[in-house]
């Protein structure tokens, strides 16, 4: 039986800092409605730094950590010597469920509070303050992250042992779990932390943490019937966290429903784009929720061509803004990685190929341009000297960005990301079969797909955008092999659920 793990952006090959770019766009700090309602944490906090910190709190549970960080910084001016302000803005740059954490800027927040563990240990005003505070400084402590992590979930058990009535301890705790599952989702690590979860929902049914960490413990095909409970309660109970929105159509993604994705992901994006406006900034058609958007409308059979120029349009844009502004500011170029991914979602799904950007060679585009000589190698899959073209591409840009990560790390092997490389050997299987190497092609194929079909599940639109097995059913379909193509229909469906060409192949085989 094969593991199902989620992991973040596996197939990401820029920095992991932009992993999930778009979730909590922005530092608007308006009275939104974000879950403050149901926080009931008990403070020390003066009055005028108590709802701050309250808002911080909810925006922390669903992950909007920019503006949580904002709120916490408003109760730390409110009330300066309140512990638990510091602790949360240290919080904001621990994001477990993405591996990801940015330790240095979490100490540089804790030391507006004090030099030292023991100087800022000092100034808990009770005892609960000095185990937050405690729990904090070992998360960014000395270790490995990956050590520290599990030393962090230990003291977190310790403080659920003592407390299990409280909620926030119960929520943060249930995602200290959800974190130690390191390398990817293993079952019952998450299935641990839905058993530590549940009943803080029985007590606490609309408390954002609770139902957030719940969703991503049952974020999976096999799970996801059980968190349809939590989907319909966290979109009302955070109607303006753009991240609240989008996470309830993880369980519709697992379930594949494709009307309800298309639902969670316009209101994220619509709560971003909101917030994009309230700073000043203009509305963006990319973006990790429009990208789920897209898919979710090209499953449907639905019209996603406007969204997908739009992206498309705007990343063109940036790019001359790059160029014109004499190619200092790379954070321009932050939008190419989605804009080449929806255009091959269209091409793929759509069967409409927008033409490609023309990418500049830096590192801050590695995967873009990854993806689009992916997404050309596929379009011309059946001309081999497209294909083998596109192919050398892959393969040269793989080498580039090991080497660039050897610069940057010379003390660290670097590894390329493994859809990546599945990426490649799909394209090795086509150049077989478009030169007419049929039986060679068709098993390095099979053996390609077996491969992706053993990989970490990537919830979300597939990293791969056609599966092997999909191109293989196809190929089988069309050498007259019904019953191999109807096997190998099912198993891209295993990999990628609900996928609209899977089906409809399967469904021609089957007649």
């Amino acid at each position: 039986m094969r593991h199902l793990i989620t992991g973040a952006a596996a197939f990401m090959l820029a920095s992991t800092a932009l992993a999930h770019t778009g979730h909590g766009d922005g530092e608007v700090t308006l009275s939104e409605r974000v879950g403050t309602e149901y926080m009931v944490m008990q403070t020390s906090a003066d009055q005028t730094a108590q709802e701050p910190f309250l808002r911080g709190l909810a925006l922390l549970h669903n992950f909007e950590y920019d503006r949580a960080a904002t709120a916490f910084r408003e109760a730390q001016d409110a009330d300066p010597d309140f512990v638990m302000a510091y602790w949360g803005e240290a919080m904001t740059h621990n994001h477990p469920l993405w591996e990801q954490q940015d330790r240095e800027a979490a100490r540089e927040a804790l030391a507006k509070l004090g030099s030292a563990p023991a100087d800022r240990a000092a100034k808990a005003r009770n005892p609960r303050e000095a185990e937050w505070l405690g729990a904090v400084e070992i998360l960014y402590g000395e270790g490995t992250k990956e050590a520290r992590d599990l030393a962090y979930l230990g003291h977190m058990r310790s403080m659920f042992a003592a407390d299990p009535d409280d909620i926030d301890i119960r929520a943060f705790t249930g995602l200290a779990i959800l974190g130690s599952s390191h390398g990817g989702r293993q079952i019952p690590i998450y299935m641990e932390a839905a058993g530590l979860l549940e009943p803080g929902f029985m007590t606490n049914e609309m408390h954002p943490g609770i139902l957030h960490y719940l969703i991503h413990s049952y974020d999976d095909p096999v799970h996801a019937p059980l968190g349809k409970r939590m989907a319909e309660r966290y979109a009302v109970a955070a109607p303006d966290a753009g991240h609240a929105q989008h996470m309830v159509s993880h369980i519709f993604y697992a379930l594949a429903d494709w009307k309800a994705t298309e639902a969670a992901n316009v209101r994220a994006a619509g709560v971003v784009n909101s917030q994009r406006i309230a700073s000043g900034r203009e509305a963006t058609s990319c973006g990790h929720y429009n990208e789920w958007l897209a898919y979710s409308l090209l499953q449907q059979g639905k019209d996603a061509s406007d969204l997908i120029k739009s992206c498309h349009s705007q990343a063109a844009a940036s790019i001359r803004k790059f160029e014109e502004g004499g190619r200092s500011d790379t954070s321009v170029l932050q939008g190419t990685w989605s804009a080449t991914r929806v255009a091959n979602f269209l091409g793929v799904d759509g069967a409409e190929w927008i033409e490609p950007l023309e990418l500049p060679a830096v590192p801050e585009t590695f995967a873009a341009r990854f993806q689009q000589e992916h997404g050309q190698l596929l379009k011309d899959r059946h001309d081999p000297v497209i294909v083998r073209e596109k192919l050398n591409m892959l393969m040269q840009l793989r080498d580039e960005r090991l080497q660039y990560a050897r610069e940057q790390d010379p003390d660290r092997e670097p590894e390329f990301p493994v859809w990546a490389l599945r990426a490649i050997e799909q394209g090795n299987a086509l150049l077989l079969l478009a030169e007419g190497k049929r039986e060679q092609g068709l098993a390095k194929l099979e053996e390609a797909a077996a491969a992706e079909l053993d990989l970490p599940i990537e919830f979300g639109p597939p990293p791969i955008f056609k599966p092997s097995y999909e191109i293989l059913g196809e190929e089988l379909l069309d050498y007259g092999r019904r019953e191999e193509a109807v096997e190998a229909f099912g198993k891209s469906l295993q990999l990628a659920p609900g996928r609209w060409r899977s089906l409809a192949g399967q469904a021609t085989t089957l007649r």
